[in-house]
């Protein structure tokens, strides 16, 4: 898929609100206003796959039974992105 790079001005408050919702849902800025801008169009937003969803569910049981095994949420992110 191309992209454009583009430059948009944000009222004050609006950047906290996107700035408020990546930090909560370690995701990138553009991937906030992204999805911001596919529910304003109607277009359909991520959905995890049942198998990214069972992958979910099985890290979050390891992680309750050995949490020394928890990985950095950096690792994660990077390892999720290479599959998609």
């Amino acid at each position: 898929m191309a992209v454009r790079k583009v430059a948009v001005t944000l009222p004050e408050e609006l950047y906290d609100l996107v700035e408020r919702a990546r930090s909560v849902e370690h995701r990138s800025r553009s991937e906030v206003i992204q999805e911001a801008l596919r529910t304003h169009f109607g277009e359909a937003t991520y959905r995890p796959s049942d198998e990214e969803r069972e992958a979910i569910v099985a890290a979050m049981d390891a992680a309750q039974a050995e949490p020394e095994s928890l990985q950095d949420w950096s690792d994660v992110h990077a390892g999720l992105r290479n599959r998609r």
